[in-house]
């Protein structure tokens, strides 16, 4: 009786299941293994365009100073979930993907939610 359960948990590990890939946990736990295998000289590149986004003071105020480029680059790793929220301000009026503008990168403060820039495939039961 021992092995058969023994054997049954074993296959029961084995089975396939959904990858939450998606939304900030995903997001922040790739950004994770990519920051730590950047290359010193990428990475110092990397943490100064991160600076630039105007929410960086924000991400980073609660956090030690040792490890703020490393959680700045975890929290902009969900940016486009981000601009996707009218809570933050983003609108979709006028933001098609056939308008002329569609691929224009103009910055953070365009405030259009950009929805067809990144999206969630989800499978259907």
């Amino acid at each position: 009786m021992r092995k058969w359960l023994l054997f049954a948990n074993l296959c029961a590990c084995l089975l396939p299941t959904n990858a939450l890939a998606w939304w900030d946990e995903g997001h922040m736990q790739i950004a994770a293994l990519a920051y730590e295998r950047l290359t010193p000289a990428v990475r110092a590149k990397v943490d100064l365009l991160i600076k630039l986004n105007p929410e960086y003071a924000n991400w980073v105020a609660s956090y030690p100073a040792r490890n703020a480029a490393q959680y700045a680059f975890l929290r902009a790793a969900v940016w486009a979930d981000d601009i996707k929220s009218p809570a933050l301000g983003h609108t979709e009026k006028g933001d098609k993907p056939t308008s002329p503008q569609a691929g224009r990168n103009i910055g953070y403060y365009d405030n259009l939610m950009h929805k067809y820039w990144h999206f969630k495939d989800i499978g259907r039961a």
